[in-house]
């Protein structure tokens, strides 16, 4: 009797140890939401009184406005196990910053950026701050997605998709809303606003949200991609900084400019057929892995892996588009596929094939001449060493795809990267012909 009552009670714990687990760290991340509002209040009486400005730090707020120890987590305070008081990464805690322990505060003014971007910003860069790109963010669209206030102490609480080694953060934003993320919070809202917009190009000009103009195509034949499109392409969109690679490589980071000229929303003709140019749509390559470096594959996802349901409801004979990739892949790696479904639920997969009907924007001549079995681009642009710092040549591709079935209705458009293919594939516009 006695064996089976200690069963029933371990039981029974084993089916409540978890909610009160749960219970308690909801209890926690409750009080650490509150401590978190109570110390934005403060910022913001701080700023009503500075014109708006941010503090530089949140040890500025005190004494006056809020009282010691307030920009700490409970839990943090409580000491109790799990909490930490470390950050990895940039943080805005440490020399002249904030004290250890304090929360993550992402308009530090006295977060430097580090010496080694230094080489990824033109020569005569001003200096700048964390705040300075966060100030800049706030001014755009979707600046209710930013981080101001951020708390490391309960990743063991945190949801299955953010709950890791530097996963499980709860971020505030402007507006008192509190959400979970990754260590990159910016990787929750790539739909929106991919991350190379959040850093350090938007001081450089990058523009967008929104990524497209308010014109809707003119040509019958073009695609509407603006429920897609998260980049201009007059800048280096798919890379952090102005500059790329550094010593004797270093150079502008490629962009379109020369083929956007900064002019979208606009019929542009080439080789005898007309293109609804407005944006760019960018699709996540795959990370790098083994040897590869930073300058060979994406470091850390940066965009959306696949853009989907682009309306077409309409039959029509023959597809074409424009196209490219950011990085290099070997000649006969599939980079993505658009997929074209039919009214009837059918999908016809076409896939993007490098080195068959797309290749990298951007090539040196070394590049170029290894390229010999390539197709020709339906758009180039030469830029001189004196120009951009390397020899070498902006391109863009066109496919064609002739519809098998064309009395048949096609409902809609997706746009899939490759998960296996360091590429990132890249549309600017598509046509279809009946």
């Amino acid at each position: 009797m006695l064996s089976a009552r200690i069963a029933w009670r371990v039981l029974v714990l084993s089916l409540v140890a978890p909610l009160l687990m749960q219970a308690a760290t909801d209890a926690s991340c409750l009080a650490c939401d509150r401590q978190m509002r109570k110390a934005f209040e403060a910022i913001q009486a701080w700023r009503r009184l500075h014109n708006g400005a941010f503090p530089e730090r949140l040890a500025d707020l005190t004494p006056g406005f809020l009282p010691p120890n307030s920009a700490i987590c409970p839990e943090v305070l409580r000491e109790q196990h799990g909490a930490s008081t470390t950050i990895s990464g940039i943080s805005s805690s440490g020399d002249a910053g904030d004290p250890p322990g304090t929360y993550q505060y992402e308009m530090s003014a006295k977060v430097q950026k580090w010496e080694a971007d230094r080489l990824f910003l033109p020569p005569d860069t001003p200096h700048y701050t964390r705040q300075d790109v966060k100030v800049e963010l706030l001014r755009r669209g979707l600046f209710e997605q930013v981080a101001i206030l951020r708390c490391s102490s309960h990743r063991a609480g945190a949801p299955e998709p953010f709950r890791g080694k530097e996963d499980g953060w709860r971020n505030l934003t402007t507006e008192g809303k509190i959400y979970w993320s990754p260590y990159y919070w910016e990787q929750v809202w790539l739909d929106d606003v991919p991350y190379c917009a959040r850093e350090a190009n938007v001081l450089f000009g990058l523009k967008g949200p929104p990524f497209h103009t308010d014109k809707s195509p003119t040509l019958a034949s073009a695609l509407d991609l603006r429920s897609w499109s998260c980049s201009f392409g007059d800048h280096a969109w798919w890379w952090t900084f102005p500059m790329f690679e550094q010593g004797p490589n270093r150079q502008i980071a490629a962009h379109l400019r020369p083929f956007f000229s900064e002019n979208h929303g606009r019929v542009l003709e080439m080789h005898g057929e007309q293109w609804w140019i407005d944006g760019l749509v960018q699709l996540q390559g795959r990370i790098k892995r083994g040897q590869e470096t930073s300058f060979e594959a994406a470091g850390i996802q940066a965009f959306v892996w696949k853009k989907t349901g682009v309306r077409l409801e309409r039959a029509f004979r023959r597809a074409s588009w424009l196209q490219g990739t950011v990085w290099n892949a070997k000649a006969g790696e599939t980079t993505g596929w658009l997929d074209w479904h039919y009214g009837n639920g059918d999908t016809e997969r076409v896939p993007v094939v490098y080195g068959r009907n797309t290749a990298r924007f951007w090539g040196e001549p070394a590049q170029i001449n290894a390229e010999k079995d390539f197709p020709e681009p339906a758009w180039r642009y030469h830029e001189d060493k004196e120009t951009a710092g390397r020899d070498r040549w902006l391109r863009i591709y066109r496919q064609e795809w002739t519809n098998p079935r064309p009395g048949a209705i096609v409902a809609s458009l997706d746009f899939v990267s490759n998960p296996e293919c360091r590429a990132a594939p890249f549309l600017i516009a598509v046509n279809v012909y009946p």
